[in-house]
């Protein structure tokens, strides 16, 4: 018969002791995460984005934060994501400047028309001034002192596609009597108005069936978007009227109450959604503008003359001169904006 080795008293505790102590600290080392919702179908590049920087965070933190994405506004709308961000409901939110513009109206910065200089291929001038302290810096420390924190101002278009089922807009009495719809913020419809047209603001959701019944003529969108989602229109012009500006945003009280390496994790993953964003948006918009004519049959106009582009500048600026009004750190923006230009 074999024989039945009986454990020590002392290791039998030490045996004990160990599991014990593996069982408490357990939920120390337990997975957090972080709800994160966003108003786009799963088929956009937001959403896109999206799935990236889960990729980036899960990998950074090595498994300690999980990102769970909840698309199409499947939590809340697009307007309650911030009020979900502050009271505790969600984490995360990857929105609209003009979201963002509801809370801290500094925001509204990126509905200023034709203050960048960027085309489908080239958005370096946007992305110096996201990267800028007195640019996007400046943007981020106001928003943090609304209790949120900004991970990131990462395009997934360049939202500069005027499109519309009337007429090609060439110059600026082409916007004339045009129903535009504006996807809310203080200063598109502003600018719209300037130009000539009538601007409508509603959400996407309303948009689509809105442009099939002719309640309104068209908007201001991007690229990518318009070809992701087959929007019906004959007309397409680039306008740089809005940049959409699209923040990352995440509870402040729940950034600063994880551990450093996973705050490092978040802050690395976000730089790497801006690059991420910025690159496909320049390797994606010139190919989309050309499908955009060839699948859908829309008439895909070439760049505006200068001379119509300084014309439709100068009715704009006193949206310009408004934002500063409203917002005593606004001409600061704008002279970093203009200084990057240079």
């Amino acid at each position: 018969m074999p024989t039945v080795r009986r454990m020590q008293p002392g290791r039998a505790f030490l045996v004990a002791a160990t599991l014990l102590a593996a069982f408490v600290s357990a939920p120390l080392r337990a997975q957090t995460t972080v709800k994160l919702s966003h108003p786009y179908p799963t088929v956009a590049q937001h959403h896109k984005n999206m799935e990236f920087f889960k990729a980036e965070v899960e990998k950074r933190s090595v498994g300690k934060l999980k990102i769970d994405i909840f698309p199409a506004s499947q939590l809340m709308p697009i307007t309650q994501e911030i009020n979900g961000i502050l009271s505790g409901q969600i984490q995360a939110a990857y929105t609209l400047n003009t979201i963002a513009a509801t809370i801290d109206p500094l925001w509204g910065f990126f509905e200023m028309p034709f203050v960048f200089n960027i085309s489908p291929d080239n958005q370096k001038h946007l992305k110096d001034f996201v990267r800028s302290e007195s640019g996007g810096g400046a943007l981020r420390k106001s928003m943090e002192a609304k209790g949120i924190k900004v991970i990131a101002i990462a395009p997934t278009d360049i939202v500069g596609a005027t499109i519309n089922t009337k007429r090609p807009i060439t110059k600026m009495e082409d916007f004339s009597g045009l129903k535009m719809r504006t996807p809310g913020g203080k200063y598109l419809g502003q600018t719209m108005q300037r130009l000539g047209a009538s601007p409508i603001s509603m959400a996407f959701t309303e948009f689509a069936p809105a442009i099939v019944q002719g309640t309104v003529d068209g908007t201001v969108t991007g690229v990518l978007f318009t070809h992701d989602n087959r929007i019906p229109i004959k007309y397409l012009s680039s306008i740089n009227l809005w940049y959409a500006g699209l923040p990352l945003l995440m509870s402040k009280r729940f950034f600063d109450g994880l551990p450093p390496d996973q705050q490092k994790a978040v802050l690395d993953a976000g730089r790497e959604l801006e690059d991420y964003g910025f690159r496909v948006t320049e390797e994606e918009a010139a190919k989309r503008l050309k499908l955009i004519e060839s699948e859908m049959k829309v008439k895909v106009e070439p760049p505006l003359d200068p001379k119509e582009i300084a014309r439709m500048r100068a009715a704009a600026q006193p949206v310009l001169e408004a934002f500063v009004k409203d917002n005593a750190a606004g001409q600061a923006l704008i002279d970093e904006a203009r200084r990057l230009e240079k």
